[in-house]
């Protein structure tokens, strides 16, 4: 599909049209300088085309945060951008008039021969629309005064967009392809950017020692072993307690809702710090949102040479994590490219384990043959748990429903004894299970 970037200086509003012309928030806006950073890519349809939007960090003079190197490499996910795009929406502050930034913006967007509009933002004010003529001394053809937040002009500037596309991009010839969404999750500096990167064989997310790097989700299709897949990248996870900016908050709201996009997680623990309790609070919310879990062990390059560290590890991560047990297990290095290719077979098979069904008979042979050896729970009267019959509900992930005598004498360690047994029953690695119980006169 056809691709338009957005490009600018820092809080000129391009995260703010970008979410206006999707049509949701999308990308994180603050009055803070630089909170974009990497490429964000937006799906549209518009006048029967469907293309890709693209927002970019702000390029600017000055160094954020004393850290020259994020700068650069903001400033080369444009240029990458730029490089696989059909135009450029150049987006100016219509309340500040042209600066010197914005001029060598220009200069770099008439070297990448890019057709190009600009967007003069935050123009509510008629009083204002003589900077529309200071953009023009710019010396591009296409000027349109904007207005993000009260969508002013939002329509003119789509058409601007759409005129910049090849022929061939019809929303009708567009299929939907089956590609598995997994979103990678994690703390902060567990190199998740850095996986990312390596599966995306490009540098599409900004990676830096300096935690907190990314905050936007960052996504991108790849196609691997004839498989397509949509890799998330995702802002580190900290304890609530030590949130303290809006920025900061807002990242970790679109990690939660990125989760909940994805069929599979990624949870990247870091070899020299192994499990946390945040990181178990992650796993467990990865399963209680019905998600594949893949547990992914990065940094092991730096492990020791001892024969024996993976089975003492692996030993240490079914002590701590009994609750995602059944989960599978990697140990890989980003940075050396180690057990990476296997990431994408131990995805595929969580993903198909989720749509796993057991028959009604296996399931009812397991209620008459398994279940009749086992102590039913009771309630200490006399009465205990009768099961006559069980089935598994549609849908994903995999649920079972068990008609018994009384659902009230179900206790959680027979449910936990009950999901066990299921598990030998098939392979059910990396998915969460769903037991209910109902009594059978309702």
């Amino acid at each position: 599909m056809g691709i338009i970037t957005i490009v600018g200086r820092p809080n000129v509003g391009k995260s703010s049209i970008f979410n206006r012309l999707l049509g949701r928030r999308e990308a994180i806006v603050d009055d803070f300088p630089g909170v974009t950073r990497d490429r964000l890519y937006g799906e549209m349809v518009w006048d029967s085309h469907r293309f890709y939007i693209v927002d970019t960090g702000g390029i600017m003079g000055e160094i954020e945060d004393g850290h020259p190197d994020i700068m650069a490499k903001m400033e080369l996910q444009v240029r990458h951008a730029l490089a696989e795009s059909d135009g450029a929406v150049f987006v100016l502050d219509g309340r500040e008039g042209v600066t010197a930034t914005d001029s060598e913006i220009a200069e770099m967007l008439r070297r990448s021969g890019r057709r190009v509009v600009v967007a003069v933002n935050k123009l509510d004010n008629p009083a204002r629309i003589d900077a529309v003529y200071d953009a023009a001394s710019l010396g591009f053809e296409k000027v349109l005064p904007v207005s993000a937040e009260h969508n002013f002009n939002m329509g003119e500037l789509m058409e601007e967009m759409v005129s910049f596309l090849p022929e061939g991009d019809a929303a009708s010839e567009f299929e939907e392809s089956d590609e598995i969404p997994v979103t990678f999750v994690g703390r902060p500096n567990t190199g998740k950017s850095s996986l990312f990167n390596v599966l995306a064989g490009s540098e599409r997310s900004l990676v830096s020692n300096v935690p907190g790097t990314t905050r936007d989700v960052v996504d991108t299709i790849v196609e691997l072993d004839g498989r397509k897949f949509r890799f998330l990248d995702t802002a580190g996870l900290r304890r609530k307690a030590k949130v303290n900016s809006n920025v900061e908050y807002y990242s970790i709201v679109r990690t939660y809702q990125a989760i909940d996009k994805c069929r599979v997680a990624i949870v990247l623990l870091d070899a020299s710090e192994l499990v946390t309790d945040q990181d178990k609070r992650l796993i467990g919310h990865v399963l209680k949102r019905g998600k594949g879990l893949v547990i992914a062990v990065n940094k092991w390059d730096l492990a020791p040479g001892d024969p024996k560290v993976g089975d003492r590890t692996r030993a240490l991560l079914k002590d701590e994590l009994r609750f995602a047990s059944h989960a599978p297990v990697l140990f890989l290095s980003a940075l050396t490219g180690r057990g990476v290719p296997r990431l994408p077979q131990h995805v595929r098979a969580v993903d198909e384990n989720r749509r796993r069904r057991i028959s009604t008979s296996e399931l009812n042979r397991l209620v008459n043959e398994v279940l009749a050896f086992e102590r039913m729970p009771g309630d200490g009267r006399g009465r205990y748990l009768k099961i006559s019959f069980c089935t598994q509900a549609d849908g994903v992930p995999p649920a079972f429903v068990f008609f018994v005598n009384d659902e009230r004498l179900a206790a959680r360690a027979f449910e936990r004894r009950l999901e066990n047994i299921i598990r030998k029953m098939t392979d059910y690695s990396g998915v969460p299970l769903k037991l209910f119980f109902r009594n059978k006169r309702n």
